[in-house]
């Protein structure tokens, strides 16, 4: 029994092992009396499929094993298939049985070098066997004589395929002593299984980029079509173990482990943070006999796929009050003109997307069509490349064509623009927006025609938007009028308010046409005429910083007008507040980032009489002496005075002079 224990141990082994069965049957001593072959049955043998496993044995007898003796690591190996040619009947059989052990056949007679049976024995084939899920192929009814057993399917996990060898049917037991009909073989492959790894970054600054996935396909062998792998391959075949991971971790990589031999793509089909989805391109690799990895002209156990996300941007700005820097907020005046800037960063993907478009939204803001300019590397951009519309009654859409964008791909493109304020402009802490988009492809689709297996042939090309608006701030000059008391309010006071201009500025005046108190050497323009209502409080709203000039045209009777024009100096100082992070979110078709998302504004200034952006001036107005009328009786009473005077001027001359003549 130990002895059985010790054979039975020994039956996984390598093609050589059934050659060596049957050279043990064949070794038997020709002389020693054998038992004679029964020529009426028929044989069967079961062929036992395993990978391979430590302490393999090199003998096998032809019995049936005992599981428990099979060494750790060997498992069924499920697909494989192996034919039996039948190389000499049963007389050929008995006849090298009788002969001398030396005479006995080669395995190497009947198969060509490359390892296929001769074409003599082509005819002489049984049906492909495969291995079950259990590793076995059963072949009944065999014909007694010799056979060629060659593995005519190799699994793709197989990475060195068993040699053809030899086999009777019958053949003897290892004592010699009888013939074994029911056959059991173990010959053995050695398997192996393929590992790569896949790192995926962002384009700007090598971000990592983790929770995209993947799709990983092998190639069929039988149509060539693309199969979804998500399990690991064992011995039991492909897409048979533990599942795949097929998504980056926090360091943007994947690591996949478990394939077989063959030819796999793998293909993204998700990404996230407004990075654009490729799913159209396909990173194809080869998983080779002795388990490396083939990438492009590259061989190596171990590979990485590097996969590189284009991701465009966005950023808008506005330009300070008289060609002032940049920034994402400033202070105009009703009227005004208003430089803007927007800068997109195209991706290098650019000519493979369907949408890249730039649209401008003003809140009591009119652009300008007429002013756009689009540059890049301070050339104008080709007008193929983009066409210009008005969006709503204020702003505009530019409609880039991706197809047209080659030169510009990975480049950054400046536009340019004026807007005017309107006079609905707020003079609150909220300003008056103007908010810049940019719209673009969120997945780059496959053709279905060229690639049907591709996984993302049914999806939608999806939209991510990327926001970014700036804000333009606008105060007030409120007018309190009183009279001499400071509490009195006068309605219906008028006043002229002034401010110093560019001798260009349309309805500039100077000179003579300057009023009473400002330097008609300057150019001077005016704003507004204000009114006071029965408050007193006259109020001008949309105005920048700067000093302005309020000019008394008209005031109540019995009051004087002012004798010179009041100063008004607004110097308001304004902190916008925005989100310290701008976060993608998942929007209607695709994902959104609102950069630079302003939450709060405050106003500050060192006048304590202005508060919010809002300037209060007292004008306090006196009341001065009553004048006659010209023709009136107060005129006569001034003349009978002045007669009376005169007279008595005249009197007192003639009274002096006679006395002294006395």
């Amino acid at each position: 029994m130990k002895r059985m224990k010790k054979l039975l141990t020994g039956l996984l082994t390598l093609g050589m092992t059934l050659s060596m069965m049957t050279m043990t049957a064949f070794a038997a001593d020709p002389s020693a009396k054998m038992p004679t072959i029964d020529t009426d049955k028929t044989g069967t043998v079961t062929i036992h499929k395993y990978t391979s496993g430590n302490g393999m044995g090199s003998v096998g007898n032809g019995t049936e094993a005992d599981p428990g003796d099979f060494p750790t690591g060997a498992e069924p190996l499920k697909g494989a298939g192996f034919t039996l040619y039948q190389v000499e009947d049963k007389g050929g059989m008995e006849a090298y049985y009788k002969a001398d052990p030396k005479d006995l056949p080669d395995v190497s007679e009947y198969v060509e070098p490359d390892g296929t049976i001769k074409k003599a024995y082509i005819g002489n084939a049984t049906s492909e066997g495969l291995t079950d899920k259990s590793g076995t192929a059963t072949f009944s009814n065999l014909e007694l004589g010799f056979y060629v057993v060659i593995e005519t399917t190799v699994p793709d996990a197989v990475t060195i395929p068993m040699k053809p060898f030899l086999l009777s049917v019958p053949m003897t037991t290892t004592d010699g002593s009888d013939w074994l009909y029911d056959i059991h073989v173990y010959p053995k492959n050695e398997t192996g299984y393929g590992k790569i790894s896949l790192e995926k970054t962002g384009v700007k600054d090598d971000e990592k980029i983790s929770g995209a996935t993947f799709a990983l396909q092998k190639k069929s062998d039988a149509d060539g079509k693309w199969i979804n792998i998500t399990k690991q391959s064992t011995a039991q075949g492909d897409d048979t173990g533990a599942a795949l991971s097929l998504t980056t971790n926090n360091e943007g990589k994947i690591t996949i482990e478990g394939l077989s031999k063959g030819e796999y793509r793998l293909i993204e089909t998700f990404v996230g943070d407004g990075y654009i989805m490729d799913g159209a391109t396909a990173y194809v690799f080869k998983v080779n006999a002795d388990s490396s990895i083939t990438y492009g002209t590259e061989t190596n156990a171990n590979i990485t796929i590097n996969v590189t996300n284009e991701r465009p941007d966005l950023t808008k700005k506005v330009q300070k009050k008289n060609g002032g820097t940049w920034g994402m907020d400033a202070d105009y005046s009703i009227g005004d003109e208003i430089p803007y800037k927007i800068t997109v960063d195209v991706p290098k993907n650019i000519t493979k997307l369907k949408t890249f478009t730039v649209t401008d939204t003003p809140t009591n803001l009119k652009d300008n069509l007429s002013s756009i300019k689009i540059t890049c590397d301070g050339t104008p951009v080709v007008v193929e490349a983009y066409s210009t519309e008005a969006l709503g009654a204020d702003g505009f859409t530019i409609k880039f064509t991706p197809a047209q964008m080659e030169a510009y791909k990975g480049k950054q493109l400046v536009i340019t623009y004026n807007a005017t304020l309107k006079d609905t402009a707020f003079n609150t802490t909220a300003g008056n927006r103007n908010t810049a988009k940019l719209e673009y492809s969120k997945n780059i689709t496959p053709n279905t025609t060229d690639d049907p297996d591709n996984p993302n042939k049914d999806k939608e090309e999806g939209k991510n938007t990327i926001e970014n608006s700036t804000v333009v701030y606008t105060f007030a000059v409120k007018i309190e009028k009183t009279g001499e008391d400071g509490t009195t309010p006068l309605k219906d006071v008028k006043f002229d308010l002034y401010q110093e201009v560019d001798a260009e500025t349309t309805g500039a005046i100077t000179g003579a046409s300057v009023p009473a108190g400002l330097d008609n050497a300057k150019f001077w323009k005016k704003i507004d005429t204000l009114t006071t209502d029965a408050s007193g409080i006259a109020t001008h709203n949309g105005l920048s910083n700067g000093t302005y000039y309020l000019v008394e045209t008209k005031t109540n009777d019995g009051y004087n007008l002012l004798k010179k024009p009041i100063e008004v100096i607004l110097n308001v100082q304004y902190t916008t507040i925005t989100k310290t992070e701008s976060a993608w979110v998942e929007d209607t078709n695709g994902q959104k980032q609102v950069k630079s998302e302003i939450t709060e504004t405050t106003f500050t200034s060192a006048d304590s009489t202005t508060q919010q952006g809002i300037k209060v001036q007292k004008v306090i107005n006196k009341k001065g002496f009553t004048l006659p009328t010209t023709g009136g009786i107060g005129t006569f009473v001034f003349t009978f005075a002045g007669i009376a005077m005169m007279a008595a001027a005249v009197i007192l001359l003639i009274t002096g002079k006679k006395k002294k003549a006395e």
